[in-house]
């Protein structure tokens, strides 16, 4: 029998990368789909296989899987052949697999339905019935559910070796330190915690008005994910080009201005070098997991998919994280003339793709006119997610809603306690940085962990792309200057400000 191409692939797929088995059996992968009795007995021991092994390095100890075939199925040659044959074929991107298989369960539903037409053929043809009818219309009814099921997307199973999982789970845990369910995000300590982490399977959307640090903190966590997690992220920007985004990154490792490291002499000033040195010793740490895309017409979440898969694929790596900005920007296969439909789609398929990979997305919001009047000082309210283009949507599919706005009275109270410094000859007035404190409010955290507060308070220097977490605000507190003067000795610590001494000024 010629063997099948699709079946051929798929199982050549998955011998070359054993980590997608899980994955496409959770998808309905089965050996009963397949036509081909030899590619059917070697999917069958392979499955055997990763239940019993695990693959080092994502791949296949061949002498052992063969030695199984030929020792406990008691292969013909012709598989032992084929074996060969799958091993030398190499594998296939995960999407691919996917698509292969969704043709192979077609394929399978067809077949069950020629068989069903001919049952009822032969039944309606026949003069004398040996079944009543109401019987035999039972029986059709039961295979045509059959195929439904065949033809869905996942397979469907009890709880039962998810239970099992979960009991294994808590009884080897690590509770000898604080733990969080997502990936870590630290040194974002308070945030982390907050929360968990940057959960598998979560969509964080975050809002905020033009100018409040949104790309910033996007970036920051990016890298901060690479680093932390070893672990391929993925950051799409529908506005920046890449060498624009790697300047930011760079930026916030070196302290460096981001138009003195595109147009400044660097080489000559000692203190830019040293800086400059950092910045690229501890952006090498996550260079190789760290991607940044353009987004264009072509990114659209469909298309990222497809990206996401292929570089979990070359990383061996069962998540990824994806980072977009911002979300009103992603396009669509079919175009909207509504961009509130628009915006209603790709946030459903964001968290739809956030599932299907098992892997924290955050995308940018950007604020309406209101959202954007709201975050002024005069306003009396402040915006939340239903302030953002497609507001109600996105806080209704999201895991977890985010929001930053300024806070005008704790920046003020830093700027009153800079600027009675500097009237008391304490600082340089001409070496000041550009600041916000600024609150993120998580006005949604799907599961969240118990107690803690849903205010996070970060300084943004605006010059440096930094965004330094502050603690939780107290929403109780009226007066601030203790904070300011905390703030204010960190700034003089980090350089930002400048002492002057006795008879400088």
């Amino acid at each position: 029998m010629t063997t099948d191409r699709t079946e051929f692939r798929l199982v050549a797929g998955m011998l070359a990368a054993p980590q997608h088995l899980e994955k496409l059996q959770k998808l309905g992968m089965s050996p009963a789909l397949f036509e081909d009795s030899d590619l059917r007995s070697v999917l069958d021991a392979f499955q055997w296989y990763c239940s019993n092994h695990k693959a080092e390095g994502g791949k296949v100890d061949l002498p052992l899987f063969t030695a199984y075939l030929t020792e406990e199925r008691h292969v013909t040659p012709a598989i032992s052949s084929l074996v060969t044959k799958l091993t030398d074929a190499g594998g296939e991107d995960m999407t691919t697999l996917i698509e292969l298989l969704d043709r192979l369960k077609t394929r399978a539903a067809r077949r069950k339905l020629r068989a069903i037409a001919d049952n009822i053929t032969t039944f309606t043809d026949s003069e004398k019935q040996a079944r009543r009818v109401e019987d035999f219309a039972a029986d059709i009814s039961e295979q045509l559910r059959q195929v439904a099921r065949l033809s869905a997307q996942s397979r469907e199973e009890p709880i039962r070796d998810e239970l099992l999982r979960y009991v294994e789970e808590v009884r080897t845990r690590d509770v000898s330190h604080p733990h969080i369910m997502g990936l870590s995000i630290a040194p974002y300590d308070n945030l982390n915690a907050a929360l968990s982490g940057l959960r598998p399977g979560f969509y964080y959307a975050l809002g905020g008005a033009p100018r409040r640090g949104k790309t910033n903190l996007m970036i920051r966590l990016a890298s901060l994910v690479a680093r932390n997690e070893k672990i391929p992220v993925l950051y799409y920007s529908y506005e920046q080009t890449r060498r624009v985004l790697l300047t930011r990154v760079l930026s916030q490792e070196s302290l460096i201005n981001p138009l003195i490291l595109q147009t400044g002499d660097i080489r000559t000033k000692a203190d830019l070098v040293a800086r400059f040195n950092r910045g690229i010793r501890e952006t090498s740490a996550y260079m190789d997991n760290f991607y940044l895309f353009e987004g264009d017409r072509q990114d659209t979440v469909e298309h990222i998919r497809s990206v996401a898969y292929s570089i979990m694929d070359a990383h061996h790596a069962e998540h990824c994280a994806i980072f977009l900005d911002y979300l009103q920007k992603v396009p669509t296969v079919n175009p909207y003339t509504s961009l509130q439909k628009q915006v209603d789609e790709v946030s459903g398929l964001i968290a739809q793709l956030s599932t299907e990979l098992q892997s924290p997305i955050v995308a940018v919001s950007s604020f309406d006119k209101d959202g954007c009047r709201m975050d002024t000082e005069a306003s009396k309210e402040r915006p939340t997610m239903f302030n953002c283009t497609g507001g109600g949507d996105i806080e209704y599919d999201a895991d977890a809603a985010l929001i930053i706005v300024k806070d005008y009275h704790d920046t003020t109270q830093l700027d009153e306690k800079i600027a009675n410094a500097v009237r008391e000859g304490a600082v340089n007035p001409h070496h000041i940085p550009h600041f916000d404190i600024l609150n993120l409010y998580i006005d949604k955290n799907r599961d969240a962990p118990e107690g803690g507060n849903i205010i996070v308070q970060f300084l943004f220097l605006i010059e440096d792309n930094q965004m330094v977490e502050l603690g939780y605000k107290d929403v109780e507190e009226r007066y601030s200057y203790a904070k300011a003067g905390k703030i204010f000795e960190w700034l003089l610590s980090r350089g930002y400000l400048e002492a002057v001494g006795p008879g400088e000024h």
